[in-house]
């Protein structure tokens, strides 16, 4: 069985949950906002680390108190209190997908407080060439052609159903709301590019060769922009 416990916690004033598990350094596991649970990344993650993963502001378990957040700047900030309320020094930040924007923006402000960044399929650069796909205009079947090398895989279709189960109706409408918060038609920072050298930690950036909703384009680009990084390609 997962050898993990979900909590909520306060972040000046708002509510956070969060699952943790394992023992080690800390590594904060930051999300994308389709498939919020324990997973067995996370489950092999707790083998060798602390792992702690939160529900983003505006998501099912995190929906209250957040009504002013409109800036990624905001959900910056929101991880950076996190941290200090759990008393994590120098984590290891992972970021997928809207949780990889999070974490280069994260970097870019605050490297020095990270002890490693890895990037895996990230959001958050603009690249007018190889533009990300409006994942909030398509139906959940191109979503997971998009997102998947196997739509019809069980994991594609139990991570993004043709219809959510009805318990999962409300939590996947937040998590939509809140991508759509930060991300409706550009899911990006035009500015981030721009200061990817101010990324000093060890980086690895990890992305899938055939992903369509954010092209290898991206991680190259965040490759190319940051001095301490490798890219593997999957």
């Amino acid at each position: 069985m997962p050898d993990n416990k979900q909590e909520e916690i306060q972040i000046r004033g708002r509510s956070t949950r969060i699952f943790r598990g394992g023992k080690g350094a800390p590594l904060l596991f930051l999300p994308d906002t389709f498939c919020f649970s324990w997973l067995p990344i996370h489950e092999l993650l707790s083998e060798h680390y602390e792992v702690f993963l939160p529900a983003h502001p505006g998501c099912a378990g995190s929906e209250e108190g957040f009504d002013h957040f409109n800036e990624i700047e905001d959900m910056v900030f929101h991880y950076v209190d996190l941290c200090e309320a759990l008393h994590l020094e120098r984590p290891i930040v992972v970021g997928a997908s809207f949780g990889g924007w999070i974490a280069a923006e994260w970097a870019i402000r605050y490297s020095q407080a990270l002890s490693k960044l890895i990037l895996i399929d990230a959001l958050g650069l603009r690249i007018p060439d190889a533009p990300t796909v409006d994942i909030l205009g398509i139906d959940a079947g191109s979503v997971r052609r998009a997102i998947f090398a196997d739509p019809r895989s069980s994991l594609a279709l139990e991570t993004i159903p043709d219809t959510p189960k009805s318990d999962d109706i409300i939590s996947s409408l937040l998590s939509r709301q809140t991508l759509a918060r930060f991300a409706w038609q550009f899911p990006d920072d035009p500015r981030l590019s721009r200061y990817l050298y101010r990324v000093t930690a060890p980086t690895l950036i990890i992305w899938g060769e055939g992903d369509s909703f954010v092209s290898l384009a991206h991680g190259k680009t965040f490759h190319q922009g940051i001095a301490k990084s490798k890219l593997v390609v999957i």
